[in-house]
């Protein structure tokens, strides 16, 4: 009998240290995913101080929305999995380029996210027709990834192309157009605000998507000379550029009078850009459940995120794809009032 026990008592130990040796292995080794799951969207006016603004009314009101992310190990991978409500599993290389670190990316994303903030006091007040006054200096290099053409070449960060093969480039929009017609292999000479010219053999993404990559993030480098009013954000812990059009609607809608909102609850998302154009988000399938979490009875996207938001939402609230304020600004005088 107490042979018996012993043995129960080494199988027991044996049973625990391997539970232990494989825990230990789940929370050391990358799954190569990133988990996305909801999170409740926020009142835009709890974030946004407009000076001269006018608070919304009762429970109306604009809300911005967000999405949790966390790079996976395997036990988190198997959370996302299978335990989480509403989650996805990213493959990290959708996310983040080769070469760039996460702290880079959240760098990044934190640098976009007050990027948006600017750019939607500049969208809204020109809507309302305040005198702002910008300078478009040429595309921003973001991040560089190691070990590409960008890098060896010795881009920056912080640098500024102004030209490609001769043509101008004003905007980030103007580098994607001017290279969108290059393959893997193809070469094009980029002129750089401050470092000259720089001719750069491109070569394949590693995402399987076969495009032509010198290795850079970029967005606009624009000189904001004059915006009117000056919004107070506070808003900490939150990156990326996707909450800009609802920093716009919300902006828009205290500096006019709260004539929008109706007794409305509007969950919107967009990255915005400086022309007010509406750009595709990622997480839409999260955000529109933040929405729904949030009571919001419509949620403003961009045209080709209404599938996925449709979809999440299931009918709990309405969907409206824009791809412009100017859209989005229409969509909401339509609504009937609550």
């Amino acid at each position: 009998m107490r042979l018996f026990g012993r043995r129960v008592t080494a199988a027991l130990a044996v049973v625990m240290v391997l539970l232990l040796a494989g825990f230990a292995w789940a929370v050391t080794t990358p799954s190569g995913y990133y988990v996305f799951w909801p999170d409740e969207a926020h009142p835009a006016a709890d974030y946004l101080h407009v000076p001269g603004g006018e608070k919304p009314d009762g429970r109306s009101g604009f809300y911005f929305v967000d999405v949790h992310e966390l790079e996976a190990n395997k036990l988190e991978e198997f959370w996302g999995r299978h335990l989480q409500d509403g989650a996805d599993l990213i493959p990290v290389r959708d996310l983040r380029s080769p070469g760039v670190s996460e702290s880079q990316r959240v760098h990044h994303d934190f640098q976009a996210m007050a990027d948006s903030q600017r750019t939607a006091e500049v969208v809204a007040e020109q809507a309302l027709g305040k005198p702002v006054k910008l300078a478009r200096l040429g595309a921003l290099v973001y991040a560089v990834s190691n070990g590409l053409p960008a890098a060896k070449a010795g881009v920056r960060p912080g640098d500024i192309i102004t030209a490609v093969d001769g043509h101008p480039v004003h905007d980030d929009r103007d580098l994607i157009r001017l290279t969108n017609g290059l393959s893997p292999g193809d070469t094009a000479a980029y002129t750089f605000r401050d470092a000259g010219k720089k001719t750069l053999r491109t070569v394949e993404s590693s995402d399987g998507k076969h495009r032509a990559i010198i290795g850079v993030a970029i967005g606009d480098a624009v000189r904001i000379e004059r915006i009117p009013i000056h919004v107070r954000y506070t808003i900490h812990g939150i990156g990326g550029p996707s909450a800009g059009l609802a920093f716009a609607l919300e902006i828009y809608d205290s500096l006019s009078g709260r004539t929008l909102l109706d007794g409305h609850r509007i969950a919107a998302t967009g990255e915005l850009d400086l022309a007010g154009d509406v750009e595709t988000i990622g997480g839409a399938k999260q955000k529109a459940l933040g929405a729904v979490e949030a009571g919001a009875d419509t949620f403003i996207v961009p045209v080709d995120n209404v599938a996925a938001a449709r979809k999440a939402a299931a009918g709990r609230l309405r969907v409206i794809g824009v791809r412009t304020f100017q859209q989005a600004l229409a969509a909401v005088r339509r609504l009937p009032p609550i």
